[in-house]
């Protein structure tokens, strides 16, 4: 009897060995399988980050083109007024030296 109770003793503690053994195995594989996971999850938002920024310096670029062409029409139409403005002035000076003279 003290033969068989050693043996279910023994027995039990080699199946608690392998049950513990095979749940170890099962954690690495979980934290492989996790690690892999969420490097692939940090790779993508990486991705997703870095066109968004690329997107967003292209629309930034766009809009200061835009504000670029903008002011460049803005000054435009001033220097067109400019020269009105003096073409007025030049023909009163001539008027007025005419006028003196006549």
């Amino acid at each position: 009897m003290a033969k068989e109770t050693v043996k279910a003793v023994r027995d039990a503690e080699i199946a608690a060995e392998k049950l513990i053994k095979e749940a170890l195995e099962k954690k690495d594989a979980i934290l492989s399988e996790a690690r892999k996971k969420a490097g692939k999850i940090l790779a993508d938002m990486t991705d997703e980050a870095q066109k968004k920024a690329e997107n967003d310096i292209k629309d930034a670029v766009r809009r200061s083109e835009l504000i670029i062409e903008e002011a460049k029409k803005e000054a435009e139409k001033e220097v067109r007024q400019l020269i009105e403005m003096a073409k007025t002035k030049e023909e009163d000076a001539i008027n007025l030296v005419i006028s003196s003279v006549v």
